[in-house]
């Protein structure tokens, strides 16, 4: 499972709070249905947005079970394709996405930005 912060996205376009743009591999399970991989690509303590091949409509509930998170009941709010938008059922609490971001994030491996200078 990759895990890693990518950047925070300031609350706008009447959201209520701050997204945090991530690549976190996740499972999805509608209830009484079979679990699906996701990837959640943003993140905030009031809900997710994630891409993967489960078919889903506006309105259904389903449940995150993200690594280091117990699940959480979400109901879909969009949907574009392959990318769909949830909504905590109940906000996370700020500390608890705070250290899941944090416990797996990755230091940036050297050398990963712009081109490396020869030694003369």
């Amino acid at each position: 499972m990759h895990k890693g912060q990518l950047a925070r996205l300031p609350a706008a376009d009447g959201r209520r709070a701050e997204r945090r743009v991530v690549n976190f591999a996740a499972s999805l399970r509608e209830p009484g249905a079979t679990i699906a991989d996701v990837e959640v690509l943003d993140l905030s303590v009031d809900g997710f947005r994630a891409t993967g091949t489960m078919p889903l409509e506006v309105g259904v509930p389903v449940w995150l079970k993200l690594n280091g998170l117990g699940a959480h009941k979400s109901v879909v709010v969009w949907v574009d394709e392959d990318k769909v938008g949830f909504q905590f059922a109940s906000p996370l609490h700020q500390s608890d996405l705070d250290q899941l971001i944090e416990t797996d994030r990755k230091p940036i491996p050297r050398g990963h930005f712009g081109p490396r200078r020869l030694q003369r």
